[in-house]
């Protein structure tokens, strides 16, 4: 339980341990962990060890983290993701999208899938965008959409 506002130790080594758990899932190093999650080496460290507690953005996104960590396929694409060659940043483009979407779309992730399917403009919208910069890479440097 919080006292005062503030997380207990267990509570701080409670999602300290998930979210190193979901790390180690991936296969990622503490420090590509940070980068996926725009924060420090010694951030994550810190949290693994429960010496510190995520806080304002960075709690969200630690949180968004763990709930797509609980979605099979999600876990899935992006196992896959970091093995193909895309890799880290290509995952760290998947997972900002999802964070994304979840916010802006004000959905879990249970009910995203459902909904960027019924809203098929915007995937519609990112096929595009990938298509003209395909395009523009054709015919050469300086030609824009």
């Amino acid at each position: 339980m919080e006292r005062n506002g503030k997380m207990t130790q267990d509570q701080k080594e409670h999602i300290g341990k998930k979210l190193k758990a979901l790390r180690q899932e991936f296969g990622l190093s503490q420090n590509d962990w940070a980068r996926l999650l725009q924060v420090s080496q010694n951030t994550v460290a810190r949290w693994e060890r429960g010496e510190l507690e995520p806080k304002g953005a960075h709690r969200k996104k630690a949180e968004q983290m763990l709930t797509i960590g609980k979605d099979a396929k999600a876990v899935n694409t992006i196992k896959s993701t970091l093995n193909s060659e895309g890799g880290l940043p290509a995952v760290a483009a998947f997972v900002g999208m999802l964070f994304g979407a979840m916010g802006v779309l004000g959905a879990s992730l249970s009910l995203l899938s459902p909904l960027l399917k019924s809203k098929s403009s915007l995937l519609d919208g990112i096929k595009q965008y990938t298509e003209d910069k395909e395009q523009n890479e054709e015919k050469g440097p300086g030609h824009q959409v």
